[in-house]
């Protein structure tokens, strides 16, 4: 995809799917779980590939309920930030 359409995709997607959960691509080594989990719990969502290396993968969500359980589900604990205190 030519990088102008690219970009009015995205543009397009960050509309209809504001809510978003990005995830390294190594936690897809099964991604079997989590799609299932998509298809069967969420309304409307879509992914990319986040980046050219397809290090990281970006799930679009439309409802931010769809978006905090997903991420709650599938976010990595560790890589959660902490506040200093």
């Amino acid at each position: 995809m030519d990088p102008d359409k690219r970009s009015a995709w995205l543009r397009k997607l960050d509309a209809e799917c504001p809510f978003q959960v990005v995830l390294p691509r190594r936690q897809l080594a099964d991604d079997s779980e989590i799609l299932d989990f998509l298809i069967k719990y969420v309304g409307k969502f879509d992914m990319y590939v986040e980046d050219d290396y397809a290090a990281f993968v970006r799930y679009c969500f439309e409802d931010p309920l769809d978006a905090e359980i997903f991420r709650s589900r599938f976010e990595p604990k560790a890589d959660r930030f902490r506040l200093a205190g």
